[in-house]
C-alpha cells in the first residue's frame, strides 16, 4: 500500500514537473531574458521558495534579478507556469501605467481575486478594499474617495497632525536629554500610528505613552509574512482547499489583526452616524463621500432618510475595508520613510545642515515662530521635498508595482502578446537603481531632485508612489505627515551617528515592503 502511494505521489509530481517544463519555454521561445525558474513556483520574486526560507526581501530579489540580467527594458519570469512581464524601463512603465491603461485597469489578476472570493469574512474585507477592486467597481470607489485627499481637505486635518508632532518632539527631546542612542523606526512608528489614528478615526492611540500600544503592534505585524501565511495561500490554490480553510475558520489573510482594525473602524463609523458628531477627519469625509455617492444613485425625496439602511446593506464592507488599508498601509510606509530619512540625515551631516537652514528660514517667516507651519508654508520647502524623494528613490517601499492584463496586449516594438490574465510588474527597485538613470545609485543625494535634474530625466524614472490612475491615493497625506514631523524635529534637534549606527542597510526578508532589517540607531542633540 505504501509503495503504491509513493508511486502515485511521484507520478503526480512528475506530471506537474513535465507540464511546467513545457510552460517554462514561453520567454525562451520569444528570445526574452529571464531568470531560471525553480519547481514548482517559477521565478517570481513575489512567490517562491524564498517565501518559506525568507533569506531575502522580495524587493531586493527583484532588484538583483534586473542587475543580473543587465537592466534590460523588460524581462520575463513565471508565477508557477504563467508568464509574467517585469518592466525596468521608464517609457514602458508609462505605457503600462498610463498610455495603455485601458489594458491594465486592475492591480491583481483574476486568478488571485477568485482565490479570495467566497472565502472567510476577513478575506472578503481585503478583496473589497480599494486597491484590490477591479474594473468599474474600482473606478466608482476611487472617484468616491479621491476628494477626501484634496488640498482643501488636508488643510482641515493639519491641526490633528500638529498635535501629534508635539508628542514626537517631546519624545525626541527626552532622548536628547539622556544622551543615549535610540531606534528611529520605533520612534516614527509611534508618530505615524498616532497621526493616522487621530486624523482618520478620532482615536488617541497613545503610542508615546504606552510602550505596548496594541494599535502599533497590530499595524506593524500586518506587513510581516511567515511560512504559515504562504502555506495557507498554497492550500487555497489546491482544489477543495478553500472549502477546508473555511470549515476550519481559517482565512488566507491575517485574521485577528484584520478583525481588530475592522471593529475599531466600524464602531467609529457607526458612532458618528448615530450621534451625528463631527471632527472633519477621514471618517467624516468618507461618510460624506458615501452619502454624496448614494444621493447621486437615488435622487428620491426619502434618499436621506434611508441612507443609514443602505449604508449597512451595501456600503459598509467597501468603506471599512478602504479605511483599513489607509490605516495599515499609511502607518508602515510613512514611519519607515521618516525613519530612513532621519538615518540618512545622521549619516550625511552636510545634507542635514542644508535642510536645517531651509527649515529655519521658514520659521523666520512664520507668524508664530514657536508654532507650526501652515499647509502652504510646509509645501513651499523644495529641499525638504528633495530629501524625501531621494529617500523613496533609494528605498521605494513598494519595489514591484503590479498590474493585471485585462485584455490581450502587444508589448510595444515586439511581436509578443500578453494574454488577458497575465500580470505585469513595474520593477521600481531596478529603475531607481539603474546607473544609466541615476548615476552612483547607491549614494544618497537629494540633488537628484532639483528642477533641472528632473527635467533632464524621464518623468517615470521615479515611482515612489506609482503613477497613473491607480497611483497611491494617500500620497499627499503621507508627504504632508512626513514633512510636518521632520520639520518639527529637525528645527530643534540634530541626528548624529553613533558606533551602533549601521553603515549599510539590508532589507528585512520577512517584510512585504522594502524596510531595513537592522535597527536604525542614532543620537539626538539639541540645537542651541
Amino acid at each position: 500500500m505504501i509503495f503504491e502511494l509513493v508511486i502515485g505521489v511521484l507520478c503526480v509530481f512528475g506530471y506537474f514537473y513535465i507540464k511546467l517544463k513545457f510552460k517554462w519555454t514561453f520567454w525562451k521561445d520569444h528570445n526574452v531574458s529571464h531568470p531560471q525558474p525553480e519547481f514548482p513556483f517559477g521565478s517570481s520574486p513575489m512567490f517562491g521558495w524564498n517565501s518559506f526560507t525568507q533569506k531575502y526581501n522580495m524587493n531586493e530579489l527583484a532588484k538583483n534579478q534586473a542587475i543580473a540580467l543587465g537592466f534590460p527594458k523588460f524581462y520575463g519570469n513565471y508565477i508557477f507556469g504563467t508568464p509574467n512581464l517585469i518592466v525596468c524601463d521608464p517609457e514602458m512603465a508609462k505605457h503600462i501605467l498610463v498610455k495603455d491603461f485601458d489594458h491594465f485597469v486592475d492591480r491583481q489578476g483574476e486568478t488571485f481575486t477568485k482565490l479570495l472570493e467566497g472565502g472567510h469574512f476577513v478575506d472578503q474585507l481585503w478583496i473589497n478594499q480599494m486597491t484590490a477592486l477591479r474594473g468599474d467597481k474600482w473606478k466608482s470607489t476611487r472617484a468616491t474617495f479621491t476628494p477626501i485627499f484634496t488640498a482643501g481637505k488636508l488643510k482641515g486635518m493639519i491641526k490633528f497632525i500638529h498635535e501629534v508632532t508635539n508628542d514626537l518632539v517631546k519624545s525626541v527631546g527626552e532622548e536628547a536629554k539622556t544622551g543615549k542612542p535610540f531606534e528611529l523606526k520605533e520612534k516614527f512608528g509611534k508618530f505615524s500610528m498616532d497621526t493616522i489614528a487621530t486624523c482618520a478615526f478620532g482615536v488617541n492611540a497613545k503610542s508615546f505613552e504606552d510602550e505596548s500600544s496594541i494599535f502599533a503592534k497590530n499595524a506593524k505585524a500586518m506587513f510581516r509574512s511567515s511560512g504559515e501565511e504562504i502555506l495557507k495561500f498554497i492550500i487555497a490554490m489546491i482544489p477543495g482547499g478553500k472549502v477546508v480553510l473555511k470549515l476550519l475558520d481559517i482565512p488566507i489573510n491575517k485574521k485577528y489583526i484584520t478583525l481588530f482594525f475592522y471593529n475599531v473602524i466600524r464602531n467609529t463609523i457607526m458612532h458618528r452616524m448615530e450621534t451625528k458628531t463631527r471632527r472633519n477627519d477621514l471618517i467624516d469625509l468618507m461618510i460624506d463621500a458615501m452619502k454624496a455617492e448614494n444621493c447621486n444613485k437615488d435622487d428620491t425625496e426619502d434618499s436621506e432618510l434611508d441612507h443609514d439602511l443602505r449604508f449597512k446593506q451595501t456600503d459598509e464592507v467597501t468603506m471599512v475595508a478602504t479605511a483599513l488599508v489607509i490605516l495599515v498601509a499609511g502607518y508602515d510606509t510613512t514611519s519607515q520613510t521618516m525613519a530612513i530619512t532621519s538615518y540618512f540625515m545622521a549619516r550625511n551631516p552636510d545634507i542635514q545642515e542644508k535642510l536645517y537652514q531651509e527649515i529655519m528660514e521658514c520659521v523666520g517667516e512664520m507668524k508664530d515662530e514657536k508654532g507650526h507651519p501652515d499647509y502652504n508654508q510646509i509645501q513651499s520647502l523644495p529641499y525638504l521635498d528633495m530629501v524625501l524623494h531621494e529617500t523613496l528613490r533609494f528605498n521605494p517601499l513598494l519595489g514591484l508595482i503590479g498590474r493585471a492584463c485585462t485584455k490581450n496586449y502587444n508589448i510595444p516594438d515586439t511581436n509578443i502578446v500578453l494574454m488577458k490574465g497575465n500580470e505585469v510588474h513595474i520593477n521600481a527597485m531596478a529603475i531607481h537603481h539603474n546607473p544609466d538613470i541615476y548615476p552612483n545609485p547607491e549614494e544618497y543625494d537629494p540633488e537628484r531632485f532639483t528642477k533641472e535634474a528632473k527635467a533632464n530625466r524621464h518623468p517615470y524614472a521615479f515611482l515612489g508612489f506609482g503613477q497613473g490612475p491607480r497611483n497611491c491615493i494617500g500620497m499627499r497625506f503621507a508627504l504632508l505627515e512626513a514633512k510636518l514631523g521632520l520639520f518639527a524635529v529637525l528645527r530643534k534637534y540634530k541626528f548624529v551617528s553613533t558606533p551602533e549606527t549601521e553603515e549599510k542597510l539590508t532589507l528585512d526578508p520577512k517584510a512585504f515592503l522594502s524596510v531595513p532589517k537592522e535597527p536604525l540607531i542614532v543620537k539626538a542633540v539639541e540645537r542651541s
